[in-house]
Order: structure tokens, then sequence, then C-alpha cells
């Protein structure tokens, strides 16, 4: 056999190994893609699951909402009371407090 046919022969070789290589390759990514494809098949399933579940979850939340609005508004008149009961006590002793400050300085404007 000539060097021709070696090199022919080689080259043959090589390209055999190649195509196997590729082949493999292009099965592997086959592979890849099948189980996307899957994946791929199943999500609008799954959104609806969580689609549907974020629905229920947020009309929960909207009654829970509307419950403790409910509730500050029967607590309101409370708050509205413990605020005139503070002004009340607060308008009481501001006078007494200035009693005892002038009383205090005096005691001090005499001793000194």
């Amino acid at each position: 056999m000539s060097l021709t046919g070696i090199g022919v022969v080689l080259i043959g070789i090589a390209f055999l190994v190649i195509a196997v290589y590729a082949a493999w390759t292009l099965n592997n990514l086959a592979n890849v893609l099948r189980g996307i494809e899957k994946t791929v098949d199943q999500m609008p399933q799954q959104l609806d699951d969580i689609f549907r579940e974020t629905g229920q979850m947020l009309s929960h939340t909207n009654v829970t909402i509307s419950e403790v609005n409910d509730k500050l508004r029967t607590l309101s008149p409370l708050f509205y009371m413990a605020n005139d009961v503070g002004e009340m006590s607060r308008k009481l002793t501001t006078p007494l407090a200035r009693f005892s400050i002038n009383k205090r300085h005096k005691k001090t404007e005499n001793e000194k």
C-alpha cells in the first residue's frame, strides 16, 4: 500500500472517530432536549396549580384584612377614650406642675 493509501485510511479512521463522537454528543443532546420537553409539558399544569393557590391565598388575605379592619373599627372608640383621658389628665396636672415649680423657685429665691 502506498503512502497515499495509508493517508486515506487514516483520514477515514479519523472521520469515523469524529462521526462516532458527534453521534454520541448529539444523542446526549437529544436526551437533554427530551427532558426539557417533559418539563415544559408539565409547566401549564404546575402554573395552573400555582395560580389557583395564589388566588386562594389572596382571598384568605382579603378576608383576614377585612376582619382586622372590623376589629380596629370596634376598638377605635377605646383609643379615642384613652386619648381623651390622657388629655384630661394632662390638663389637670399641668396647673399643679406649674404651681409646684413656682413654689420651688420662690423657695430657692428666699434661701439665697
